[in-house]
């Protein structure tokens, strides 16, 4: 690099850190009043907010940055657009600059302006959280000072507190776990507390994006701690909490659905945590998770039980679905197929198309073959095969289930011959009585 080049840089340098120090020292020096400290400030101030207003509104970002740099310096307190509008300049020159040194003075001048904010207009928690998300898009390495603007925001704000800040704080607080700086313990407690406030405000209506804004945060923060967590530290962290604060049921509310998340059923503390749960507050998610801990210990008829309340306290949540599959699942491998087939039928009540559905009355018919004689036994394994066919063909998400439960019927039809002697032939409609079925079906012979 030639001499008047770099001079040319060392020039430019200078004066971009200037600025950045004029911004600094701002706060203390404009103490006059809303347009400036004399009558010719204020002039200069509206002159300067007319000349970068529209280039900024038109996005022309460097033709107004000059103006909108003379108004901070007049008149910082006059407008708190000023500051949104900087923001959005500063974040543009940021993305598009190559030069380190001029990059670092933009975002020096980014941080700044958010506490400038803060003092000429209030509104800190939520201006922290501005920045603290800043602060990790920008200087994810400086995780310390990212991780203590956003805990002071989210201590102002709570749940309030927008949804790109949880995750910039659970990712400065993963950074701090990299480091050795955080530990496991701080990593779940974190964890709960923000999928308390998350939790709470997907209670609330939100516009559909808010709605999956938030989620997408919940489902990145989700992630990062399930990437650290194994179900040994969790069980030891929950247990620890719940001692320190027995008789706090919200904890254990969450403290329930991050062992539910992980699927840490296993842990000594889990079967106590999920009976007070419930006992306390009784929910489907929590009659569901007791049923699971039944189920997986092989305890089919406690288990039945509480899917069966988990259902009931369900009318229309969105997991009704799921709990009516896993009821009528368990209903099947008990060989009571009246009950599978009418929890199959009320599942296909809230979707039409779940092909789960359709292999949950397959699997229920097929549960009746012990009580018939052939045909009519045959006639089991016909009607199965038809609603296994059925689910794939309403819902492709179920094809290889449905064609491995259609191959292992298969084998039980009859030979040619077989269906013969009966006077039976392929393609013949067939109506059979079988214990509590009375179906009608296709005839189909064995290959």
């Amino acid at each position: 690099m030639d001499a008047k080049k770099k001079d040319r840089m060392k020039t430019m340098y200078q004066a971009l850190t200037a600025i950045a120090l004029v911004l600094l020292a701002l706060p203390a020096a404009a103490q006059g009043g809303k347009y400036g400290a004399t009558p010719e400030d204020s002039v200069l101030c509206v002159r300067n907010q007319s000349l970068y207003g529209e280039p900024a509104r038109n996005g022309n970002y460097t033709e107004a940055y000059p103006y909108w740099q003379e108004v901070m310096r007049l008149c910082p307190a006059s407008s708190k657009s000023a500051y949104v509008t900087g923001a959005k300049m500063l974040r543009e020159f940021i993305g598009k600059e190559k030069d380190a040194a001029r990059r670092n003075v933009y975002i020096d001048s980014l941080l700044v302006i958010h506490d400038m904010r803060i003092q000429h207009f209030g509104e800190q928690g939520f201006v922290l959280g501005v920045k603290g998300v800043d602060m990790v898009y920008y200087r994810p390495e400086a995780c310390q000072e990212a991780y203590d603007v956003l805990k002071e925001a989210i201590k102002l704000t709570g749940p309030n507190t927008d949804a790109g800040v949880f995750s910039s704080y659970y990712q400065a607080l993963g950074c701090l776990y990299a480091k050795g700086s955080a530990t496991k313990d701080q990593m779940l407690a974190d964890y709960v507390m923000i999928m308390g406030h998350i939790d709470a405000a997907l209670e609330n209506e939100m516009k559909p994006a808010d709605r999956d804004f938030t989620v997408k945060a919940r489902d990145y923060v989700n992630t990062q701690f399930f990437k650290i967590a194994e179900c040994s530290d969790i069980g030891r962290i929950v247990g620890d909490m719940v001692k320190e604060r027995p008789d706090d049921i919200d904890l254990k509310v969450r403290l329930l659905r991050v062992l539910n998340g992980k699927e840490c059923t296993d842990e000594a503390i889990y079967r106590t945590l999920a009976e007070e749960v419930h006992k306390a507050s009784p929910s489907s998610e929590s009659a569901y998770s007791l049923g699971m801990y039944l189920l997986k210990r092989g305890d089919k008829a406690g288990a039945a039980k509480y899917f069966k309340e988990a259902v009931e306290l369900c009318p229309s949540c969105p997991d009704r679905v799921k709990y009516l599959q896993t009821q009528g699942q368990l209903a099947a491998s008990m060989s009571n197929s009246g009950l599978a087939r009418s929890i199959a039928n009320q599942i296909l009540q809230v979707d039409a198309k779940n092909g789960e559905a359709y292999i949950l009355i397959g699997d229920a018919i097929t549960t009746q073959t012990g009580s018939c004689e052939k045909p009519e036994m045959w006639g089991v394994y016909w009607s199965a095969y038809d609603n296994y066919a059925r689910a794939k063909s309403v819902d492709p998400s179920v094809a290889d289930k449905a064609n491995d439960r259609m191959n292992r019927t298969t084998p039980h039809f009859p030979t040619s011959a077989d269906a013969f002697f009966y006077q039976l032939t392929e393609g013949q409609t067939f109506q059979f009585t079988c214990g509590s079925l009375s179906e009608s079906t296709t005839v189909r012979t064995r290959k």
